[in-house]
């Protein structure tokens, strides 16, 4: 495949991935803040946010070194580390599973969100479904398969939008333990779903690969601790919104956050497709051309959000009663001014991605941990003071600093010209409207074509 043709098919099956999981779980939320009261809504929020944590911590103790492991070996080679890969996957779930059934208790008093501890022990009964299904997404990565990746990816979301839309229609509430049992039964459909896709590039040579393992974990330990840290610091406002306040600002966070959340499908498009091009560029000592990969990606990220600020901070309060009613208005200071995370996202993404990329990862470790660190140190401080607002006022500063300290190591292995990501930025909007007007003029000859015949 042609670099154009990658970036062009990669990048429009992983924005369509992204899209289509946003657009069912907006649309899902906007039905269960309608059938939920605030609170209850606030303790379902609690159960998937932790177990977004749980799948994000465990896919990025493999997904980076898988990659990078498996874009530059064949044959043999590649299938020791595929079993390495699931070996240690097995391991770390079955940790995973005996840490949540223990602390699912704890966290429903800390919380103060009865029935949080049911909902995260029925979830524990599908992580081991999730061992294969993690391992098949990442295989598609890892060869470029973008398009089984979209069918794969959807199989967990939409089945459980299906079943949302359908108890709405009937005008009928589940309980959250209802809810729970049909958003895990959709793991294994699920993985169904990916085991077919990648049937042919799976590949396993049985045994104990000591050197893979030993590989495998040492790259992955510094992601996963990563990963881990990135999703508690993303979260960090809605635990201690829960801890400090109630289940009920949780659900109010959780509103914006959700809009705020569109920003993730192109910056997590392109961070996908722009790890295995940077990591092969690296490994070819490629430097300038991994310096160049980043400009591009981090500019085009930068044409999204800069619009996506603009249209939020001056329409939230309408925005706000579309996607979830009057009842969360007090939603409205809070997304203008987390809203700002725009500006900080795109850095904060790539500088990480490619950290990783160049095989740094224990930077970007211990910077996501400094991120958590002092941004519950500020948010603690902040929603005392301030209550709902806060929580947004330590999470923008925490990134603040994180960014700025990313740059700047980034920086000592990169030349990398911010100038150039600014005029990219720019340049994108009147490239982006001649490609529309282009494809509009296609379609209109096409349709007078038709007619004339």
């Amino acid at each position: 495949m042609s670099e154009k043709n990658y970036w062009l098919s990669s990048g429009f099956f992983s924005m369509m991935h992204r899209g289509v999981d946003f657009i069912v779980g907006f649309v899902g939320f906007m039905i269960l803040v309608r059938l939920f009261s605030p609170e209850e809504f606030g303790v379902w929020v609690l159960f998937i946010t932790i177990a977004a944590i749980i799948d994000m911590a465990r896919n990025g103790f493999l997904q980076n070194g898988m990659i990078k492991f498996i874009v530059s070996e064949k044959g043999m080679e590649n299938s020791k580390i595929q079993i390495s890969a699931l070996q240690l996957n097995a391991a770390l779930t079955l940790l995973i599973i005996l840490f949540i059934w223990m602390a699912a208790p704890f966290a429903e008093t800390l919380f103060g969100a009865k029935g949080l501890a049911d909902l995260l022990q029925i979830h524990v009964f599908f992580l081991p479904f999730l061992i294969f299904h993690t391992h098949n997404l990442i295989l598609m990565q890892a060869t470029f398969n973008f398009k089984s990746y979209f069918f794969a990816g959807i199989s967990k979301s939409v089945p459980f939008f299906v079943f949302i839309a359908i108890v709405y229609l009937l005008d009928y509430t589940p309980s959250l333990i209802e809810l729970a049992w049909y958003y895990n039964l959709c793991f294994i459909f699920a993985l169904l779903t990916s085991q077919y896709q990648v049937k042919n590039q799976f590949q396993i040579l049985w045994g104990w690969h000591k050197e893979w393992l030993g590989k495998i974990f040492h790259f992955g330990k510094f992601v996963f601790g990563t990963n881990l840290v990135s999703m508690l610091t993303s979260s960090m406002d809605k635990f201690l919104l829960g801890a400090l306040l109630s289940p009920v600002q949780v659900a109010m966070a959780n509103s914006a956050g959700r809009i705020v959340n569109l920003l993730d499908i192109p910056i997590n498009s392109i961070s996908s497709i722009s790890f295995p091009k940077a990591s092969e560029a690296h490994e070819k000592k490629q430097m300038a051309e991994v310096s160049r990969i980043f400009e591009m990606t981090v500019a085009a990220m930068f044409s999204f959000s800069m619009a996506f600020l603009v249209v939020v901070v001056f329409l939230a309060k309408y925005i706000i009663l579309l996607v979830a009613g009057e009842n969360y208005l007090d939603a409205v200071p809070y997304l203008q001014l987390i809203s700002l995370i725009a500006i900080l996202k795109p850095l904060d993404r790539q500088t990480g991605i490619f950290l990783d990329a160049i095989g740094k990862p224990a930077y970007n470790m211990v910077l996501v941990f400094g991120t958590l660190a002092y941004g519950i140190a500020l948010s603690w401080v902040f929603i005392l003071q301030f209550g709902l607002i806060g929580a947004a006022m330590g999470v923008l500063v925490a990134i603040s600093i994180t960014v700025v300290i990313k740059i700047y190591i980034l920086n000592k292995f990169l030349s990398i010209s911010y100038g150039n990501i600014l005029k990219e930025t720019f340049f994108n909007y009147p490239k982006a409207f001649k490609i529309a007007v282009d494809q509009f003029q296609k379609i209109k000859n096409s349709r007078s074509n038709r007619s004339t015949k």
